[in-house]
Parts: C-alpha cells; sequence; structure tokens
C-alpha cells in the first residue's frame, strides 16, 4: 500500500507525541512505578509502530532504544531517555524540513518520494477558548437548574388546579392560577432566551476550534500542480491568494480528494504543452490560481486556469451522443447548463485516459463531496482561455440550513444558500419545464408536484434558486419557513433516491427529503421522473476500528474502505464503547497499548456484555511475542495480528470470515 500521503498526518502526530512526551519527562522524577512514567513510554511505544508502518525503520528502532532506557534505573538511564528522544525528534524534524539541520552523530533519515512534505498541525485549542467554553458550560448547568425549579412550580400550578375542580368558588382559584401561570411564562420566556443565547455562544467557541486557515492547503495542493507539471514536461506557474480566509477543518479533510483532481485535472486536461502553447500565442508556462476568500458565512474556493478551456459545443454533443439530454432539450440549453453536464458520472470529452486522469471518473466525485458539506459547485471556461471550476462552501459544518416547502402532497427541504427569492401566488407558472424569466435572465422552471406524480393545479409559490451557477425556478404548493437540520444519508432499505441527496429531521421530528438541485437541471425529459429507485445490494460489513495513533488509524481505514468495508475508526477503548452502544457493529479490529481502556481490557468488556458476546474481535498489535498472543486470546479476541508483518488482503480476508461473509 502507498503510504506517502499520509507522510504529513504521521509527522504531526509525531510531533504531538514528543511534545506530550517533553512534557511528562520534564515534570516528573524518574519514578519507574508512575502512572506518568507508563503514560510516557506508552507514548514512545505508539510512535515506534506508527513510524513502522510508515517505512521509517530509523525512526522506529530510536524509539525502540529508548524504550529499553526505562528500564534503566537511576540518574544515567534517564539521561539517556532524554537524549534518544531528542534523537527521535531530530530525525522527525529532518524529515519536516526544520531550520535546524539534523545532527545525529553523523546519521541521517530520509523521507520517501512524496508530492509534500508539508506537517498537517494538529488542532491546538488556544486557552481562551477553553476558558469561555467552560465558563459557558457552567453557566447552562445553572440554567439546567433553574429549569428543574420552574418544573416544580408547574406541578404545583397542576396540584392547585386539582384542588379547585371541587372548590365552591372557581373563579378565585382560576384567577390565581392565571396570574401563576403568567409569571411562569414570562420567566420561562426569559430563560429560553437566555439559554438560546448561550446555547449559541457554545456553539460558536467550540466551532471556532475546527476552523482552521485555508492557505497551507492551497499551498501543498500548488507545489503538487508544480511537481505534475514538471512530470508531464509543462511549466505551471501557481498563484495562491487565501488571505486571512478560514475554513472547517473537517470540511477541508473531506474534500481533499476532490481538491486534488481539479488540480491534476487543470495541470493534465486544461493546460497545454509548451508547443501548444506558443503556436497559440500563449506564454509557455501555464498558470494555476488556487484562490479562497470568506463571503459572510460562506468560503469561495476558485481552482482556475489558463488552458485550453471548454467548448460547450463539444460538451453536448458527447451528451447527447450518450443519452445524457435529448436532441429536443440539447437545442435550448444555455452554455451554463451544458458545462455542468461535465459533473455527470462517466462523463468526458476526452477519448482516451492518461495516466494522471482516468476518463471520465471524478467530477462526478468531486460535486458529490462538495454537496455533502453542504456546498455547490459550478464551471466556467471559455475555449481557448482556460477554465475555473468554483466551490461555495460553508465556513464551518453546523447543521444545514433548509427551507422547507411543500408540493404534490409532500413536504421537501431545499438547501438555503441555494435560493434566491420566492414569489407568492401572483407568481406565473408553466406547466413544462423550460426557460422562463427569472429576474431578467432564463432560468429553467420546474413544478416539483409534477415530479412526485401529482397534478400542478396548487402550485402557487415559485422558489427562485440557482444551482451551480445555473438559475432554476422551482414551483410548489406553498412555504413552511426556514430550518437548520443535520443531513443524513438514506437508509439502506430505501435505496439511492433521485433527486434527493439526504434525509433530515424537522422540528417536529417528521422526515423529510432535502432536493438535490443538480438533478433537476440535468433531466433528460420534460415527464414525470421517479422518485425513488429501490436498490438492495448485500451491506457493507461494518467494522470499528480502535488505535490511538492517528495514522495507524488512517492507514487501517484506507485498507478496508478500498475493500469495500463500512468504517468507523476511534482513538480510546471508551469511545469504543460508546459507539458499541449505539449498534450495528459487525466487526472489532483494536490496537492493545492505549492509554485507559487498553485492548485487552476492551476485549474483555466485549466478552463479558450478554449484547456483544458474540462480535468478532481482532487485535493488530505491534507487540509479536507468543505471551503476547495468548493474552490476547485469553482475553477472548478471535484472532491475533502482529502488525509488523501485516499484509491488508489478510485482515480483510479474516473480517469477511468471521463477519460470516467468506
Amino acid at each position: 500500500m502507498q503510504a506517502d500521503d499520509l507522510l504529513p498526518l504521521f509527522l504531526a502526530e509525531a510531533v504531538d507525541r514528543l511534545d506530550h512526551l517533553d512534557e511528562i519527562l520534564g515534570s516528573v522524577a524518574p519514578a519507574q512505578d508512575s502512572e506518568e512514567w507508563r503514560s510516557a513510554r506508552r507514548e514512545l511505544h505508539t510512535l515506534k509502530g506508527a513510524s513502522r508502518m510508515m517505512g521509517l525503520i530509523e525512526i522506529a528502532e530510536a524509539c525502540h532504544q529508548a524504550e529499553d532506557a526505562f528500564d534503566v534505573a537511576g540518574d544515567q538511564g534517564f539521561e539517556d531517555l532524554l537524549n534518544l528522544v531528542q534523537r527521535v525528534r531530530t530525525m522527525v524534524g529532518s524529515i519536516r524540513g526544520d531550520d535546524v539541520a539534523a545532527q545525529d552523530g553523523g546519521q541521517s533519515i530520509t523521507a520517501p518520494d512524496v508530492t509534500t512534505t508539508e506537517p498537517m498541525a494538529g488542532t491546538r485549542v488556544p486557552r481562551e477558548v477553553l476558558d469561555r467554553a467552560s465558563d459557558q458550560a457552567v453557566r447552562l448547568s445553572f440554567l439546567g437548574r433553574g429549569v428543574g425549579v420552574m418544573v416544580e412550580d408547574l406541578y404545583g400550578i397542576a396540584r392547585t388546579a386539582e384542588s379547585g375542580v371541587s372548590d365552591d368558588h372557581p373563579e378565585q382559584v382560576l384567577a390565581t392560577l392565571a396570574l401563576r401561570l403568567r409569571r411562569l411564562a414570562l420567566r420561562t420566556d426569559r430563560e429560553r432566551t437566555r439559554f438560546d443565547r448561550l446555547i449559541e455562544r457554545q456553539l460558536r467557541s467550540l466551532l471556532s476550534i475546527q476552523v482552521q486557515p485555508v492557505r497551507p492547503l492551497l499551498s501543498s495542493l500548488g507545489r503538487h500542480a508544480e511537481e505534475l507539471g514538471s512530470s508531464l514536461g509543462k511549466t505551471v506557474n501557481v498563484q495562491v491568494e487565501a488571505t486571512r480566509c478560514r475554513l472547517d477543518r473537517r470540511i477541508m479533510d473531506a474534500l481533499k480528494e476532490a481538491l486534488l483532481h481539479l488540480v491534476r485535472n487543470a495541470v493534465d486536461h486544461g493546460i497545454e504543452p509548451e508547443s501548444e502553447r506558443k503556436a497559440l500565442g500563449k506564454s509557455p508556462s501555464g498558470t494555476l490560481a488556487l484562490c479562497a476568500e470568506t463571503l459572510a458565512e460562506r468560503v469561495r474556493l476558485t481552482v482556475s486556469d489558463d488552458g485550453r478551456g471548454i467548448d460547450p459545443r463539444t460538451v453536448l454533443e458527447k451528451a447527447v451522443d450518450r443519452g445524457l439530454v435529448t436532441a429536443a432539450i440539447a437545442d435550448d440549453m444555455a452554455d451554463d447548463a451544458v458545462r455542468q453536464l461535465l459533473f455527470q458520472p462517466g462523463f468526458s470529452t476526452r477519448e482516451r485516459a492518461s495516466a494522471v486522469s482516468g476518463r471520465g471518473i471524478g467530477l462526478d466525485s468531486v460535486a458529490d463531496a462538495v454537496r455533502k458539506v453542504g456546498g455547490d459547485v459550478w464551471i466556467d471556461g471559455t475555449p481557448g482561455e482556460g477554465t475555473c471550476v468554483t466551490l461555495d462552501l460553508p465556513v464551518t459544518r453546523r447543521g444545514e440550513s433548509i427551507l422547507v416547502v411543500g408540493a404534490g402532497g409532500f413536504h421537501v427541504g431545499i438547501p438555503s444558500h441555494q435560493v434566491q427569492s420566492f414569489s407568492g401566488p401572483g407568481a406565473t407558472r408553466n406547466s413544462a419545464d423550460e426557460g422562463e424569466s427569472n429576474g431578467g435572465g432564463s432560468a429553467l422552471r420546474v413544478h416539483l408536484g409534477s415530479r412526485f406524480g401529482k397534478p400542478e393545479e396548487s402550485a402557487s409559490v415559485v422558489i427562485h434558486a440557482t444551482t451551480a451557477g445555473v438559475p432554476l425556478d422551482l414551483v410548489v404548493d406553498y412555504v413552511l419557513g426556514e430550518e437548520e437540520v443535520f443531513l443524513h444519508p438514506w437508509p439502506r432499505s430505501v435505496g439511492k433516491v433521485q433527486g434527493a441527496e439526504a434525509l433530515a429531521l424537522t422540528e417536529d421530528g417528521t422526515p423529510i427529503g432535502v432536493l438535490d438541485l443538480q438533478h433537476f437541471v440535468q433531466s433528460t425529459d420534460h415527464g414525470t421522473q421517479p422518485f425513488v429507485q429501490r436498490s438492495a445490494p448485500p451491506p457493507a460489513l461494518k467494522v470499528l476500528l480502535v488505535d490511538d495513533s492517528r495514522i495507524t488509524r488512517e492507514m487501517f481505514r484506507r485498507i478496508l474502505m478500498d475493500a469495500h468495508l463500512e468504517v468507523t475508526s476511534v482513538a480510546s477503548g471508551e469511545d469504543a464503547l460508546l459507539v458499541l452502544e449505539g449498534g450495528g457493529i459487525d466487526c472489532l479490529v483494536t490496537d492493545i497499548e492505549m492509554p485507559g481502556i487498553d485492548g485487552l481490557e476492551l476485549t474483555r468488556r466485549v466478552r463479558d456484555s450478554v449484547h456483544w458476546e458474540h462480535l468478532p474481535v481482532v487485535v493488530v498489535s505491534t507487540r509479536d511475542q507468543a505471551s503476547d498472543r495468548m493474552a490476547g486470546l485469553e482475553a477472548g479476541a478471535d484472532a491475533y495480528l502482529a502488525k509488523q508483518n501485516l499484509d491488508g488482503g489478510d485482515l480483510v480476508a479474516l473480517i469477511h470470515r468471521l463477519g460470516g461473509r467468506r
């Protein structure tokens, strides 16, 4: 397995563990029986295992020697330990490219051949954020106590009402109840306002931890573009602009592969060879611009090049040939809508696949990844002048704001960031999906009721929206309002839902579909579209992966995901138990060396539980002695594998066999 692209993750983890190690060793006496001493040794053990998996044998050996130093008593052993830890830090620093050159007794260490070695900084929480979050948590607990007092008041009011039922003069009792209820309502309203305000502050504090600068990611992509261009015989000048632009780390992680694909497409497909550029009167070197800017609560990210551009006629011809659109629709399609056909699965204008960009693979996945984080994506391009792909993204992942509407007897949600405005009963309705005026421009008009197989007579509200840069008018029956919801994937029993990207629960608990507006832009006819297409492939096995090493978790996760297994990865035994309580796990894969509940204790708890006693458990550890294997099996593991000589195929086959699939 190629692990080169995991080097930044390994370096970030190594620095964090070494920092923690220095903190421990700098604050405790060399007492071998202390918990701090055991924690320090565990950090080295985990770092040794991660180094071996990355193929960095010299670092792994240095960690092993440092582990041995723990067994040497006295000041000399402690001094040796400190020197060995510093040696490990120097080796890690030489790979990171730290300013201080690595000096380690004449020895040197070389990083694997990778596209980038920029470290990915771990998430460090500023002290002021922690203080603010702690204070707000205390205030929330105070509000919770206040709610308890109000509940007692309600019980008192209920008792008064019960006693007044048989009263000879209920008017006085009713007056008392009315006064007490009014006072309680006023107090409840004040507390609710305080609660909402405090919850919002708490949420902002927590989300601020996740928001990080975008520039390091774009710079890393830029270096990859330059190296890729060089390998293809092209000179690529990269421009990066991301001044003070920040984005949720989780969104950046989710979009790294998509952005990498866009960059590779631009260098391979877009920017012409030097001879071709000269013949066209262009500069011999191509330009790739990676830009990010903050617009209110969203981030606009663009990947643009000055290469061949996009010819809408060529795109449309291919789309008609492949049956993506009919000839009748093609005659009326605007260029903006035509370019968005490039996001259709399997679509490509190239006749041959290259070694860098395979034919028809990627842009549909890019669009899917962007929409999963609540974003939108579209392409602009002029033949001979270049191409620009724009990603419109939320700054943070805090739920999706949707406009809930009614159409054809159904309630559905429309992503709010795509809604421009909506007009009331006076809006003109048209029974066909065709170009209509929308704010002075040409918009595609879609009657949602007819798409759900219902008549259009009641439709009276027009939602003016934009998807992938294409204006779209959605005719619906009525608008219920705007809500903030969490998006969930559709249940396996339902299968693929055409026209809906996710499932959401409204405030009253009603499940509704959230529309994928791109589906309506790319429709191939005017007739009724099936809203649900059922497919029931065998569900993938669900694996819970437990390892406190980020690099190890990521490597194993990729191995298992490549084998079409569903993977949930956590960093501790405590988190693993929480996941298991939720159910649905088919196999547990765990490390042994972890703080808190280690792998052996986790296995014992699984075996002692009436709910999980039959769950397959695979232990994967750097410990490879016979006694270690026996301890794992005695704890209840079904299998014990050593990380040093682990073959990914063997692990996958074992999980399938234990899970009853093969």
